[in-house]
């Protein structure tokens, strides 16, 4: 199988975070060939939910409207922790909420998840991004663009699977997530969403 799209049934450990990704790609599996089994997101689910929260993933995604999370991995609620930016890049207040998610919340996977022409890589690309609408995301992506404008192929993709690299690697940094990873109970992944095709494939 190649990425995180697979025909067939991938085999993988038992370790919660391991499982929390198998779940991530059965889903997005599902997402893709238009059977979404749509999980409990109804009155006895919300009921289920008013107290406590457990979600088995932690997705630092993109802000694009073409780009839920929810949707694409065909979760219901409860399932998936949330953080969205332009860019999904990670700053102070955005670490705080992944950490939380991490430590507080026992949530065992992390994925940092990028996407087909994203337009806040793209405007840094352009030079658009100090006198537009991102000039406090522009600092996190412009290393990314920078490494990309030297290579080989298409510098809008390469950007954003740099960019997607570049915010895992910071995540790594901080004291909270570099615990759980040492011991075992934390995993970090990376994903590219393709959206004409609706995949997930991971760039690790």
């Amino acid at each position: 199988c190649s990425g995180l799209y697979c025909d067939e049934k991938v085999t993988i450990s038992t370790l919660p975070q391991d499982i929390s990704l198998q779940k991530l790609v059965e889903g997005n599996m599902r997402y893709v060939d238009n059977a979404p089994v749509h999980p409990p997101q109804g009155q006895v689910r919300r009921n289920e939910l008013l107290n406590s929260q457990s979600p088995f993933a932690t997705i630092v995604s993109c802000s694009d409207s073409r780009v839920p999370p929810e949707i694409i991995f065909d979760v219901g609620l409860g399932d998936i922790f949330v953080v969205r930016v332009a860019g999904n890049v990670v700053g102070p207040i955005e670490l705080d909420t992944v950490e939380y998610a991490s430590e507080i919340l026992k949530s065992p996977l992390i994925m940092v998840l990028g996407h087909a022409n994203c337009g806040a890589v793209d405007a840094v690309i352009k030079g658009e991004s100090i006198s537009e609408d991102i000039e406090n995301i522009a600092p996190f992506i412009e290393p990314a663009v920078q490494r990309a404008s030297s290579m080989k192929g298409d510098t809008l993709e390469n950007a954003i699977i740099l960019n997607v690299q570049n915010t895992k690697k910071a995540l790594e940094q901080s004291p909270v997530i570099k615990k759980l990873l040492n011991a075992n109970k934390l995993k970090i992944v990376c994903g590219y969403y393709e959206l004409g095709t609706g995949k997930v494939r991971m760039l690790d």
